[in-house]
């Protein structure tokens, strides 16, 4: 009997460290081979790429991805998270500023380009009261509602600046004492060397709220919060007919960050080295264990107390079957 033809698949990964072997052709699985399609940056987009453009893997915000559930959709996610954050250092204020600590902001003008349902948005707002107590009604919130079928919490919101440098010119005018914006991922959210940075270094004036990485940590061990806003997702098409790929992919994907050493220099090293040696563990297992399990219920109950998805649901019903089981 000859032998059955591998499936070649079409996936998007980020330009990370822990995607890099997917690339280079050092992992291999019986029965699947793929190409690696270009990156796309901007969220929006990405968010959509399995479903309106030609590819077979790639990413979906988990707020999106219950809504799609939630309307009927099955699952097409996979237990693999390429990128997440502590979602301190995203806060900027004035370098004059009085403030700081994330408890600081209660009471405070708060502004963002981001949505308050944004992946980032709401996981800032999440740290804020789940970590340092703040009462989110009291936040004067200039951000957009997005898609928010109700304000469950009440929240004091107005339309917010469309852009980050509108963002910034409030923030260096004024008119709010701290904005939100993205970071690195994973240990640069941590350490920073990343975008937040040039950010500052482009606008004197500006500094981040919280650097030390000790608090971040401490927060973490408090709290266990390292939010999870993003999943990967696969096409639909794949699911139906390759019903043995989810778990393979998971398998590929898991193999890609064991082996993400080998694509660091040495300063990206040290920091890895140095992030689990302060969490005094891994969180970057691609599963459904208790890390994952913990983040995953507390954003989705957080976007449903917002009013941003109609229910929560339970991190199993997330995942395509075969690869949580």
């Amino acid at each position: 009997m000859a032998e059955q033809a591998a499936r070649h698949l079409r996936i998007m990964v980020p330009p990370a460290a822990w995607t890099a072997a997917m690339e280079d052709g050092s992992v291999r699985v019986p029965g699947l081979t793929w190409e690696t399609a270009p990156h796309i940056a901007h969220a929006p987009e990405r968010f959509v790429a399995t479903r309106e453009q030609a590819y077979d893997v790639g990413e979906n915000g988990l707020r999106r991805y219950i809504i799609d559930l939630l309307d009927g959709a099955p699952p097409t996610a996979i237990p693999v998270f390429f990128s997440r954050e502590y979602m301190h250092r995203n806060l900027l204020v004035r370098e004059d500023s009085p403030l700081s600590s994330l408890a600081d902001l209660a009471g405070k003008a708060i502004g963002s380009r981001l949505t308050v349902v944004s992946g980032t948005g709401a996981a800032v707002l999440m740290m804020l009261e789940q970590a340092y107590g703040v009462d989110l009604t009291s936040l004067k919130l200039h951000m957009d509602i997005g898609r928010f079928p109700t304000n469950r919490m009440g929240l004091n919101m107005q339309p917010g600046p469309g852009t980050d440098d509108v963002a910034l010119a409030q923030l260096l005018g004024g008119e709010l004492d701290a904005v939100i914006m993205t970071t690195g991922p994973r240990y640069y959210s941590l350490f920073g060397g990343d975008g937040i940075d040039d950010v500052v270094a482009a606008h004197p004036g500006l500094r981040t709220l919280v650097t030390e990485p000790e608090v971040m940590v401490d927060a973490y061990r408090r709290t266990g919060l390292y939010p999870i806003s993003d999943v990967v997702v696969l096409r639909r098409e794949l699911v139906d007919h390759a019903p043995e790929a989810p778990a393979q992919l998971v398998d590929a994907f898991s193999q890609a960050n064991a082996l993400a050493g080998r694509h660091r220099d040495a300063e990206e090293q040290g920091m890895a080295d140095r992030e689990l040696a302060l969490l005094g563990g891994d969180p970057y297992g691609y599963e459904l264990g208790p890390d994952q399990r913990l983040n995953l219920e507390a954003y989705t109950d957080f976007f449903y107390r917002m009013g941003a998805i109609e229910r929560a649901l339970e991190p199993e019903e997330l995942f395509i079957p075969s690869t949580v089981s």
